[in-house]
């Protein structure tokens, strides 16, 4: 991309990100009122240097005298004055468009597809809630603060160096072309650099969050050096890019100080040797110089916020493409209809992105209303899938599902997972209490009685011992964690519930007392199963055996078993391995 392209990139993106500074206008307007008095009396304090040098140390007058500690006091009072508006008023709306970001980005987080949790890893969603808006709160706020300030200041002082010898202040700003030059080269190399330590730190979370959530495997099989070898990895390309953005802050301040040093320079000689023509008074070079030295303060800073700007830029860009990603697309309307429970899918195709092949190819099978229905099968073979489309965190590829003989596509996502409660694979909790773990989502929508359940489900056995269940669940065995997973579902109302593999860490004894709440609590709800163990689907209407995304047998327990296919391989593999257990 061009410099050109950039600097108009940039200015629409800045343009976008001051949007949100836009609501707190009055608070920010404050601020640049107390910049513009910061402003002000600095260049009143380089104005008081000619009177005090000419009236008061050359002519010894007394009245200019009496009133220079007073007129001084004046000064720095109003620059506290202002500098306290300025400084909190910045901060605070700088934290409130922060504050808006951040809440504007979760809540699209949560509202992504799930297609694009498959192809972007989730540290680099957290490290743009978290670092890049950081980022972006400098450009934001602070930036425009120094921007503001210090371009104030720098009129002003121009101005009264105007007023003080037009001729130096000409000569002067013939440096300005030079300053702009150094500018421009340094803003696209900081962006530049700023984008790639974006991404390195991306980088850096998604390799610490994977072995801290992994820590129990890596301790396992002595992991160590692997995943030490991945950080270093990522943190050597940290900090080589932030060395290079470093480099770059590091010479081009020095050399907008050393054009500025020039034109001092020259403008101390010129008015040495009188060279233009222009007597200057002691008072007036005072003066002019006071101005010339505060000035180099706010050059400084301009040229430094714009590494900060461009940082902003850089992570603004990363935080607007991420707000600007279509959510989870819903075509469908709320209908208010009370479903049964009844679902069909019919030729049903199914294919994961990147392209990983068909984990659906041709499904057909049927749930009545009040009906529970199983899928079986080996790992992969496409059962957890239906589950996924049922909820619409995908839509098939080919093929349709109907729910109480409608197509899936009619009802809102909302609606349709109001009326289907799903226990996952994994059962994930939420740090918090288990009683809010059971009813989350259900708010006040529920009836259940929750001493009823904790019994049902064999919650109430370690209940009372947790006052929150740990990230994850991680305080719980994973056994209690499918239980209080099963809990929350049957806590919901609704037409059907989706066992995904809903006991695997449970007992056979355990297994039984689950398979006694489902019945207890599921009313007149469809279930539909889907397990590996056999033993917790032996009592279902009808059992579908799924291989390579087809149904290759459908039948009873027993007429499965009578077919002596895959089914029945399938059971007599389980049970020679249950004795071989109770044997040991």
């Amino acid at each position: 991309m061009t410099e050109d392209k950039i600097a108009v990139n940039g200015a629409l993106l800045y343009r976008r990100l001051l949007s949100y500074v836009w609501p707190y206008k009055g608070i920010f307007l404050i601020s640049i009122l107390g910049m513009a008095v910061v402003a002000l009396s600095e260049v009143a304090f380089a104005a008081l240097l000619k009177p005090i040098m000419d009236g008061g140390f050359v002519e010894r007058n007394q009245e200019i005298i009496a009133l220079t500690p007073f007129l001084l006091m004046a000064v720095f009072i109003a620059r506290a004055a202002g500098a306290i508006a300025d400084e909190y008023c910045i901060a605070w709306v700088s934290r409130r468009v922060i504050f808006d970001l951040r809440e504007l980005l979760f809540a699209k987080i949560l509202r992504l597809p799930a297609r694009y949790f498959d192809l972007n890893p989730t540290a680099d969603l957290i490290s743009r809630l978290i670092y890049d808006l950081e980022q972006v709160s400098t450009a934001s706020t602070m930036a425009v603060r120094v921007m503001v300030k210090d371009i104030l200041l720098g009129l002003g002082l121009v101005i009264w160096m105007f007023i003080l010898s037009w001729h130096l202040t000409l000569i002067f700003l013939l440096i300005t072309p030079l300053v702009a030059v150094v500018v421009r080269k340094a803003s696209s190399r900081f962006r530049r650099s700023s984008e790639g330590i974006q991404d390195s730190m991306a980088g850096i979370t998604h390799i610490t969050k994977e072995a801290l959530q992994g820590q129990k495997v890596v301790k396992a099989y002595g992991g160590y050096s692997e995943e030490e070898s991945a950080f270093l990895d990522v943190n050597r390309a940290n900090q080589r890019r932030s060395l290079r953005r470093a480099a770059v802050a590091a010479v081009s301040v020095p050399m907008l100080l050393l054009i500025a040093g020039a034109g001092v320079s020259g403008i101390i000689y010129l008015a040495l040797t009188d060279t233009i023509g222009q007597f200057v008074s002691a008072g007036t070079f005072v003066s002019y110089m006071g101005a010339i030295l505060l000035l180099m303060s706010p050059i400084k800073r301009l040229a430094r916020i714009n590494e900060y700007i461009q940082a902003g830029l850089a992570a603004a860009g990363s935080v607007f493409r991420l707000i600007d990603q279509p959510e989870e697309s819903d075509s469908g309307v709320d209908t208010g209809k009370v479903l049964s429970g009844s679902v069909s899918f019919e030729e049903v195709v199914f294919e994961y992105p990147r392209g990983q092949g068909r984990a659906l190819d041709g499904a057909t099978f049927e749930v009545k209303p009040g009906q529970t229905i199983a899928l079986v099968g080996e790992s992969g073979s496409g059962k957890s899938t239906v589950a996924s489309l049922l909820l619409g965190f995908y839509s098939p590829t080919t093929g349709n599902i109907f729910v109480d003989g409608a197509s899936i596509e009619t009802f809102s996502k909302k609606e349709l997972r109001k009326q289907i409660a799903l226990v996952p694979q994994e059962a994930i909790l939420f740090d918090g209490s288990i009683e809010k773990n059971v009813f989350y989502g259900a708010g006040h929508d529920t009836d259940i009685d929750a001493e009823s359940l904790f019994r049902a489900t064999g919650i109430d056995a370690f209940a009372d011992k947790n006052e929150g269940v740990g990230e994850l669940g991680s305080r719980l065995s994973g056994g209690q964690r499918q239980r209080v997973s099963l809990a929350r579902a049957l806590s919901r109302k609704g037409a059907m519930l989706v066992l995904d593999e809903a006991t695997s860490a449970l007992d056979m004894l355990s297994e039984e007392s689950m398979k006694h709440a489902i019945s207890q609590f599921r009313g007149h709800r469809s279930v539909l199963l889907i397990a590996h163990r056999l033993s917790f689907i032996t009592h279902a209407d009808l059992i579908h055996v799924f291989a390579s995304g087809k149904i290759i047998e459908s039948g009873t327990h027993q007429s499965l078993l009578a077919q002596n296919g895959a089914y029945a391989r399938m059971w007599l593999a389980q049970q020679a391995q249950a004795s071989a257990d109770e044997t040991e």
